[in-house]
């Protein structure tokens, strides 16, 4: 069983736009208080270069790299998030590089990253035209890091709980041979790889970029 399409995408509309400001709390409650951890899976696989942030949210991974020594630049699409994204970033001091765009039409040179991050994306990441600008942006063995998934704490009723919303909330699920197959095809060798920060362990796609 799973709710109806329009109303999903009614609920995920609403928390990345008008109710951005309970984005945070949601994930932490969701993730019992995991979700900061998760993200910052990507810290290791990261290469020397200038970063883009994809789809950067509340810009809560933007604040960790920053503290890292990193300038990350940002891009999203809600102006609720970019507005949240921004004080954030200004209450650490730190000048927001911060972008509003579509994934599909990056306003970014070709070959203008070594790295792009998505964290928890929606299923925009896996699209095509994603996936083909993607590319276009990055450096030659540019890396293209996502955290598709959390692994949660072995608290056995809660972790079904989660499963259960989860599962109310997901319309289809994409295997994991055809979602390697679909970043292939946009010229990216890839793989599944499972990463932990912080006692937290995520599910990631860690892709390189051919040439």
């Amino acid at each position: 069983m799973t709710l109806p399409k329009w109303l999903i995408q009614l609920i995920f509309r609403l928390l990345y736009y008008e109710m951005a400001w309970a984005y945070d709390l949601v994930a932490w409650l969701v993730s019992f208080g995991q979700w900061a951890a998760w993200r910052r899976t990507v810290v290791p696989y990261l290469r020397a270069g200038p970063l883009l942030d994809l789809a950067h949210g509340t810009g809560g991974l933007m604040a960790d790299l920053a503290e890292m020594g990193l300038t990350p630049v940002g891009l999203d699409l809600s102006p609720y998030m970019g507005r949240i994204a921004r004080r954030r970033l200004l209450r650490k001091r730190t000048v927001p590089r911060l972008v509003r765009g579509k994934a599909q039409h990056l306003p970014f040179r070709d070959g203008s990253f070594a790295n792009i991050v998505m964290t928890f994306p929606a299923e925009f990441a896996l699209e095509r035209r994603t996936l083909m600008e993607a590319a276009r942006v990055l450096q030659p063995q540019g890396r293209l890091v996502i955290v598709a998934m959390g692994y949660m704490r072995p608290v056995p009723v809660l972790r079904q709980l989660i499963q259960w919303a989860y599962a109310l909330t997901t319309a289809h699920k994409v295997s994991e041979k055809d979602v390697l197959a679909r970043i292939r095809a946009a010229g990216f060798a890839v793989h599944w790889e499972d990463a932990q920060w912080e006692g937290a362990c995520a599910r990631l796609l860690i892709a390189t970029r051919d040439g």
